[in-house]
């Protein structure tokens, strides 16, 4: 690997802790209902407008999923799966 493209890389690694961290801020304060609901109508929105990836939703969430209580998870891989026609 190059220079550079360690340099690149760690750039988007710094962006994406920014980006979570900023995203977590705005989100901690929420209480369990308002985190599902704003779940809820991202992945609405996402179908409506095409845009919807399963896989992608399922991998994000697994991301944080360390950050989140065991009950949490479970209703928001629910929550994706009703959403998405999976039972």
């Amino acid at each position: 690997m190059k220079l550079s493209e360690f340099a690149e890389k760690s750039q988007n690694s710094m962006d994406i802790e920014k980006d979570l961290t900023k995203q977590y801020d705005e989100m901690k304060n929420l209480s369990h209902d308002e985190l599902l609901n704003r779940l809820r109508e991202d992945i609405k929105r996402q179908k409506a407008n095409g845009s919807f990836n399963y896989d992608a939703m399922l991998n994000s969430l697994n991301q944080i999923r360390a950050y989140l209580p065991n009950g949490v998870y479970e209703n928001m891989i629910r929550i994706i799966d009703e959403i998405n026609g999976k039972d």
